[in-house]
């Protein structure tokens, strides 16, 4: 009996020791953005036959948000707001432009990284995670950096149009993988995995691909067969309920028009080139994750996966981003780690601004209170958990979409609107807006668009330049 009792005792004890580790408990994170990744990977419905096979194995070991969104559809707006987890309507970030340093709204807002680093961090980045690093006064906080290599161009376009862009070309190039710059990313964290600390870690690893310009290695081109590969459905007639001022607000004079794409011949060649960086990428992504499972931090790491933006292949008859459509707002996002119960995927709406908050409270760390985002984790505990607060992304100043669990409604700075009902049309091709059937569901919606969003702030080249004129 006295050593059954002394069992209970020790059981007890033990049971109280393990409640206090977890409510101090302070796990590592690795957070790996990717460039220009849309829904065309596994865990997501965006293509059929596209091949993610690491990322399809951390989808099912974690959360899968399936309705995961941005709040600005370009690189260096959306990343702003990430690492801040303050929205484009408060900083004045929608375009191309600013560095982080420079935006007034964020002069006293601690990056992410920095913030996890005041409460004893250690931080370490690498590749794109803000889109003009982390310099200036935010140099402070990265303690160690894991480089950021640029994959090599031919001398000479490959594929483009001579009338094209620099930026849109396309190929197999280089030979090898060992030359591009998101393999020796994936292989300076992998080595970092093997340190040894002595506090908890924050590590950013940003992947470049599959932005443009889209050469990778033959191999990965050989993954998938050109003429039969499945191009996405795009009515010819899809554009013809959209309000007049659509084309001004999502023109995008660097990518190429869906005209110049499928009259040059090219719509089935750079899909293929999209196919391929994707699935590079995931091949990059496997490398850090199999260095983290065979690391000592294996059970005590966060992984957060995500996406600046979506991406546009020719739906909606445009390419790129910049739009407030489902191919551009949309992203990747997975979570696993201590605590996280593999299982269902969650179909609430999600915000990447939610990512701050989500590691905080994980975290343990004391709250940001200038953070707008709220925090994933209960959808973490149970992914049916009802959120209340839809997806806001907007693009250019005035222009915003509201995204639910079953509708999207876009609303244009001039009060043209679209509306649409995913339960029934997830490729958004039928413009609810006008029909008098849904204009309660406008009214509802419309509730959450901002009142006073700042204005837009130009970077300082741009200020100047105006100036001068």
């Amino acid at each position: 009996m006295k050593t059954i009792n002394a069992m209970l005792v020790g059981f007890l004890l033990l049971g109280s020791i393990l409640l206090s580790k977890t409510e101090n408990f302070q796990p590592n994170v690795l957070f790996l953005s990717i460039d220009d990744l849309n829904d065309w990977v596994g865990f997501m419905d965006g293509h059929p036959q596209t091949k993610t096979p690491n990322m399809d194995a951390l989808a099912l070991r974690g959360r899968n948000f399936t309705n995961a969104h941005c709040s600005v559809p370009v690189c260096t707006s959306s990343r702003n707001s990430v690492m801040s987890g303050i929205g484009p309507m408060t900083h004045g970030s929608y375009e191309i432009g600013p560095k982080y340093e420079e935006l007034p709204a964020l002069a006293d807002a601690p990056t992410i990284q920095g913030y996890f680093k005041s409460y004893g961090y250690y931080t370490l980045s690498g590749g794109k995670v803000l889109h003009h690093n982390f310099g200036g006064r935010l140099s402070n906080d990265i303690d160690q950096s894991l480089g950021r290599a640029h994959s090599p161009r031919p001398k000479k376009p490959m594929s483009r149009p001579v009338s094209w862009s620099g930026a849109w070309d396309w190929g197999t190039y280089p030979k090898t993988d060992a030359k591009m710059g998101d393999i020796q990313l994936a292989k300076s964290a992998a080595l970092a995995l093997k340190e040894d600390y002595d506090k908890p870690f924050f590590m950013s690893v940003g992947f470049f691909r599959p932005h443009v310009p889209l050469f990778v290695p033959p191999e990965w081109f050989e993954l998938y067969e050109e003429d039969k590969i499945i191009l996405p459905n795009n009515p010819k007639n899809d554009l013809d309920d959209l309000p007049k001022n659509f084309l001004s607000i999502n023109d995008y004079a660097v990518a190429p028009s869906h005209r110049e794409v499928t009259e040059s011949g090219n719509q089935r060649s750079l899909t293929h080139a999209y196919l391929a960086s994707v699935s590079f990428v995931d091949h990059c992504v496997g490398i850090v994750l199999d260095a983290l499972e065979a690391s000592l931090y294996a059970d005590s790491t966060i992984i957060v996966l995500w996406s600046d933006h979506g991406f546009h292949l020719g739906e909606k008859q445009h390419w790129a981003k910049r739009t407030l459509w489902e191919e551009s707002t949309r992203v990747p996002l997975l979570i696993s780690g201590p605590g996280i119960k593999p299982g269902k995927e969650c179909r609430e709406p999600a915000s990447l601004l939610d990512l701050y908050p989500t590691l905080v409270e994980m975290c343990n760390l004391p709250n940001n209170d200038r953070l707008e985002g709220i925090s994933l984790v209960p959808q973490l505990k149970d992914p049916n958990a009802a959120r209340k607060h839809p997806a806001i992304t907007s693009s250019y100043f005035g222009n915003h979409s509201i995204r639910t669990r079953d509708w999207r409604m876009i609303s244009y700075e001039d009060g043209a609107k679209e509306l649409y009902d995913h339960r029934t049309d997830p490729d958004e091709f039928v413009n609810l807006a006008t029909d008098p059937r849904h204009q309660t569901m406008i009214k509802q919606l419309a509730k959450w668009l901002p009142e006073n969003s700042a204005p837009e702030f130009k970077e300082k080249s741009e200020r100047r330049s105006l100036r001068e004129k």
